[in-house]
């Protein structure tokens, strides 16, 4: 295999250590890399009301876009703190992540070659970045997306001609609508918002500091189809799509494996493009919620663009320049067309290219 079988330095170790010393160890990273999490899960769900809002939201714009109500359905008792729970583990795995992988680290690397410490230093923070940047895409275009997906069952609503204004008109009882709430109101006093077409009703609830409670009515157009949403089945949705869209987004370092064990170079990626566009195109076909060819393309540019990024990282980043620690000395090379490492197939019996 091209994976530097001469191996490019030596271990450093500064002794070996027993087994019981290895379980000790093993012990300590686990407990330390739990640590971190708990705290995240803990912390994220004392304050889960706003993290949930924040990934509503984007539910939410496109419910007040398409002039439906914005109110979500919970049909259990305990589906909110479930949902509330379910949200606090993935955040805090998430974001916890870089701790755990630098745990997991410090266990391993003593016993890594020197080359095998620039590999994993090279992938770990381009397989991060690349999943942040997928996850910050997807929660971006995520109103539109939802909006799109919505407007198939919305249906034009039943209109009336506007007659000209009388004076009688203008004394006739009639519901406010507004952009946003009255800064106060009487109770019994009802106004609709233009964004989400719901009637809000001022109710005077005893409330010790003497403010009046807003309660909501939900209205809708007048199609036959009534659009209502489940907390819990759009919080497994999001986070279905999250991850599908995370796994998608590490194609440039399933290709940097790929060409660093020898089964793929830049020539035969070059080759094959058109296959990587239809690969691409029935990938985001399978992946998109959707059957419109706009949903698609938004994820099937993406995804070929992470394939050219791929032939691009393997031509600037080549097993043997990783591995020397010459990736910087050649990507400037290959910016003024003089490489100074050439990815090319081997039949795994030279060692590093």
């Amino acid at each position: 295999m091209p994976l530097d079988q001469d191996h490019h330095g030596e271990k450093e170790t500064s002794g070996f250590m027993s087994l019981g010393g290895h379980l000790d160890e093993l012990r300590s990273r686990l407990i330390k890399a739990s640590i971190v999490p708990v705290a995240l899960a803990l912390a994220v769900f004392m304050n889960a009301s706003y993290v949930r809002a924040f990934l509503v939201r984007p539910l939410v714009q496109a419910l007040e876009a398409t002039g439906q109500p914005t109110n979500l359905q919970v049909l259990s008792p305990t589906e909110t703190i479930m949902v509330d729970l379910q949200i606090s583990i993935w955040a805090a795995v998430v974001v916890s992540l870089p701790w755990i992988l630098w745990q997991v680290w410090l266990f391993v690397s003593p016993g890594l070659y020197a080359h095998e410490r620039r590999y994993a230093r090279f992938l770990v923070p381009l397989s991060a970045l690349l999943v942040a940047l997928g996850l910050s895409g997807l929660y971006l275009t995520m109103p539109y997306m939802m909006e799109m997906m919505i407007g198939f069952g919305v249906e034009p609503p039943r209109t009336v001609a506007a007659p000209e204004p009388t004076a009688a008109d203008a004394a006739a009882p009639r519901i406010e609508v507004r952009d946003a709430d009255p800064p106060s109101a009487a109770p019994g006093q009802v106004w609709m918002l233009k964004g989400d077409a719901q009637l809000y009703v001022a109710v005077d609830a005893g409330r010790g500091d003497g403010a009046l409670e807003v309660r909501t009515i939900a209205t809708r157009t007048t199609g036959a189809l009534s659009q209502q949403y489940r907390l819990q089945e759009y919080v497994d949705f999001l986070i279905f799509f999250a991850v599908a869209i995370a796994i998608a987004f590490q194609m440039p370092v399933a290709v940097l494996l790929l060409g660093w064990i020898g089964i793929l170079d830049t020539r035969f990626l070059r080759k094959y493009r058109r296959y990587a566009i239809f690969a691409c195109a029935i990938i985001a076909a399978v992946v998109t919620p959707t059957v419109d060819v706009v949903s698609m393309l938004a994820l099937m540019v993406p995804l070929y663009l992470l394939y050219e990024l791929g032939i691009l990282l393997l031509t600037v980043a080549p097993s043997q320049a990783v591995a020397e620690g010459g990736v910087v000395c050649n990507a400037l090379g290959t910016l003024v067309g003089r490489p100074k490492y050439r990815s090319r197939r081997t039949d795994g019996a030279e060692g590093d290219e």
